[in-house]
Formats: C-alpha cells, structure tokens, sequence
C-alpha cells in the first residue's frame, strides 16, 4: 500500500510545481507541437543561352515576382505543386516553364533566348551597300560587303540606317519581325565652289547663301588648302605652321555655323600632292627630276609630293581630320594623283613608277583617309581626271575609278569640255557639245563602279552659256547624281540654277 500512496504524492507534487512556473497546463493527452516551418524556397538562376552570362530578368512564380540579381538568381517561395514559372528580360524572349519538382541542387536554371533582328541596307538599284551603321537603341551593327547586318538582344523601337554620303532613314520595329530589310539612297547634292576670298568677304558670302537659300542649291565647297598649297583658315596642324602654309582668309568656324543654319551640305577642298611649301620644305617628300637630283617642278613651277613616300601622306591626312572635326560634312581630296603637267620623263619616285604601283599607291592613301574619317561621320571623296571614265588605263597618274569606288564614298570626275581636243567623239570642237561629252563620260564610267561610291561631276561655268549649265545639270540628275559648279571667281546668278 506504501508504494501506491508515495505515487500518488508524486503526481500531485509535479502538478503544483507545474501550477508555479507559469500558466501553461500540459493535459493527459496531448503532444507539444513545433512551430510551422517556412514555405520553402527555390533559386532562380537566369542566363543568356549564348554567352551563358547572367541576366537580372523579371521572374514571375505563380503570385511570387521579383528581379533577379546581378548574379542572375532570385530566390521565390514554391508551394511544392505545379506552379507556372515566367521569366522576361529586355532584348530575350520569353521563358515560360511549369516547376513540378525541386532540383536536387535547389536552383532551377532558366537559358534565355536572346533577340535577334538581321536584314540587308541596298542601294536603290538593288545593290548591296557594305559599311552603313545599323542602330537600335543602344545596340550597333555596321554591314559588311554583301550589306547584311546583325543585332543582337534588341527590343522594338526605331532601327536607323546611315552612311556618310547617303540619306538616313528610319523605321519602326515592333518586334515580331526576325529580319528587316532596308533601301538607302545616295544624297542628291547640287553644290558651288567658293573661293576663299568670297568666304571671307561678309557681303560676297551673304550673297552667296541668299543665292542658295532661294534656289535648288543644297551645299558648297570651300577650299582648305588650293592648288599653291596655301591653308586658308586657321589651324591646328603643327606641320602645316611649321611650313608658313597657314593664312587667315576667313573664318572657318563662322562660315560653318553659317552653312549650318541654312542647312547646307559643307565639302572642303584639300589639294593633297600638288604642294609646293611642303616639298621645299621637306624635299626627301618631294618628287625628284631625276636630271637635278633636286624636287620636280610643273610648268606653273610648282613641286610635287611623292606619293609613293607614305611620309608625304601626313600632312593632308591630318588637314582632312581637323576639318571634318571643324564639322565639315564631306573632305574632298583634289590633286591626288600622280603628277602630269610638265617633262613627265624625269619624275623619279620611291617606288617603281608603274601603272600597278600609281593605282595601288592612290588607292591606299584613300584607303586611309577613308578610315581614318568614316568612323568620325565624314564622307571622303577624290576629284578624278574625267579621261579615266573612258580610258582602259589609269593615263599615267595612277586613278582608276573601279579601284577607288571600293574605297571611298564620293568619285567626282571633272567633265570639263573644254579639255577635250578637237575630234574627241567625232567632234571637231567638244566644248560645243556639252551634253554629249557629259553624257558620254557618266554612261561609260557608272558601269566601273565596283564598290559602293557615286559620282558627282564637277561642271564648268567658263565658255557654258546659262542654258548649257543647266542641260548639264540635267545629264546627271536623270542618272540621280548630284553635281559642283567650278567656277574659279565663285560669281554666280540665278540664270543656271533653278528655284
């Protein structure tokens, strides 16, 4: 009976000091429960499917949203069922997946499929136009030879076209389309010298941009360094000081800003071997008579660069970036052959005096000058002898329009028919049959074209009445080609130039 009393006491001894430690009553029956444990949790982890990188996309898990990281992972709560899983980001398509089991390693990786949107810029005849710059938003492409683009994770807004010398265009991408192909014209400009004495003339200047403002005019060319060698602005270039080239004659920056507000396409001008401060100054860059051993002299006693010394390329290279920095529009090379007016028989140069090497030799000097200022959203165009147009060879100063029309934006033939003898096409007198030779010229040489270059004939004002100027015109708006007036006075009117 003892043992069963002491029990009982026991019992009841537990429960009061139970009673005492707080109000919490354990009942016969029932078990201490733990606390609920958390939903659990499972690891997004968002990549690009190509570079395999990291994407902090948008990810949706049933009602659970949030962004992934820089990491690319976002962790949601799962409620351990099938549960609809969206991934977005901008620039990849959508991702929807439905979970139904845990990974062993609790992340779930989700690849992206990056947007891609490609196509091809031609020319309006159809032909494929290579180094046009293709843009969406932020992201860039420039086309190769066969004028095909390529751009990569892309989100729907406004693809723009452009190439100097060309017309931009634009057009809405909604973001369905894989491929948009695109057409670019050549800009139709209808320009006139100026010499640097009317730029620096504010009467003859203003004139000059009345004219232009009330008729079809579109740009001007303006010299920055002429047939002497002399650089009419200010500048920059070390050499070109060194050597006293540099005269003052007008304002660059103001005749600019001036051609800016009146919307006008701005050309300069730089003669380029042609430069007689340069080779005195520097006669190892010169053109040597190979009679004197001393620099080569045309008949206006002018010396030559050698074209085939790349030291001698500098200076115009340099004068050309300056100017399409200055914000000029196109840089128009002039002079850049081979010498020709004068005792040919003596020129002695660096390199073998051969048709092979005179092409190649133009050809790189604008190959360069092209690289050196497409990138910076300058067209490069080169003055050419209007005989290589119809010419089998290169007449002895190494311009071939098949060669450079690969390499540079703009080939601009100077048909003047004063230039051609007597019998030329059967003509007794050329210089009377403007249209003709014009005509001839274009038709023979558009067909040479190999590359993505046009023509913009310069045409003469000397020994043309109003009416032939304007016939002339006609010749290469009928072809799309714009056209330059020459006129060494820059005096102008309205009788050859429509409103």
């Amino acid at each position: 009976m003892r043992p069963r009393n002491f029990g009982l006491i026991l019992v009841f001894a537990a429960l009061g000091l139970g009673a005492c430690a707080g109000p919490s009553i354990i009942v016969s029956g029932e078990t201490v429960r733990s606390p609920e444990p958390p939903p659990p949790q499972i690891a997004i982890k968002v990549v690009d499917r190509e570079m395999l990188e990291p994407i902090a996309a948008q990810v949706s898990l049933g009602e659970n949203v949030g962004t992934a990281d820089e990491t690319g992972v976002i962790s949601l709560e799962w409620g351990e069922t099938a549960t609809q899983l969206i991934v977005n980001a901008p620039g990849f398509y959508t991702d929807s997946s439905l979970i139904t089991v845990l990974p062993e390693d609790g992340i779930y990786e989700v690849q992206l499929n990056p947007v891609i949107l490609e196509g091809t810029i031609t020319t309006p005849d159809g032909r494929p136009l290579s180094a046009a710059v293709v843009s969406l938003g932020s992201v860039v492409d420039k086309t190769d030879s066969t004028g095909k683009y390529r751009l990569e994770r892309v989100t729907p807004g406004e693809l723009r076209v452009s190439r100097p010398a060309w017309e931009s265009a634009a057009i809405r991408w909604d973001g369905d389309a894989p491929s948009l192909d695109m057409t670019l014209s050549p800009l139709m400009i209808k320009a006139l010298r100026v010499n640097a004495e009317k730029a620096a003339s504010p009467a003859a200047w203003q004139r000059i941009l009345d004219l232009a403002a009330r008729s079809e005019v579109n740009g001007l060319v303006l010299d920055t360094r002429n047939e002497d060698g002399i650089i009419f602005h200010k500048s920059e270039v070390e050499q070109a000081n060194e050597i006293g080239a540099v005269r003052d004659f007008y304002d660059v920056k103001q005749v600019i800003a001036d051609m800016d507000a009146a919307g006008l396409y701005k050309i300069t001008r730089i003669v380029t071997f042609q430069d007689n401060p340069l080779a005195k100054a520097r006669p190892e860059l010169a053109v040597i008579d190979n009679t004197t051993g001393q620099p080569w002299k045309n008949n206006k006693g002018l010396r030559w660069l050698d074209p085939t010394n790349r030291d001698s390329w500098k200076l115009a290279l340099d004068l050309a970036e300056e100017a399409c920095n200055l914000g000029f529009d196109e840089i128009q090379f002039d002079y850049v052959r081979f010498p020709s007016d004068g005792n040919i028989k003596r020129l002695s140069f660096k390199e073998p005096y051969t048709e092979e090497v005179r092409v190649a030799t133009i050809t790189a000097f604008l190959q360069e000058a092209h690289d050196l200022l497409n990138p910076m959203g300058c067209a490069v165009a080169a003055d050419i002898f209007a005989i290589t147009l119809e010419s089998g060879w290169d007449e002895g100063i190494g311009q071939s329009p098949a060669a450079l029309s690969s390499v540079i934006d703009v080939l601009s033939p100077m048909i003047y028919t004063y230039t051609y003898g007597p019998g030329w096409k059967g003509f007794d007198n050329p210089n009377n049959y403007p249209v003709e030779i014009v005509s001839g010229a274009l038709d023979a040489g558009i067909p040479k074209l190999k590359g993505d270059s046009i023509y913009r004939p310069w045409i003469q004002t000397w020994q043309l009445n109003a009416k032939e100027i304007l016939a002339v015109q006609n010749v290469a708006e009928k072809r799309d080609l714009g056209w330059m007036i020459w006129s060494a006075n820059s005096i102008y009117d309205d009788s050859f130039l429509l409103p």
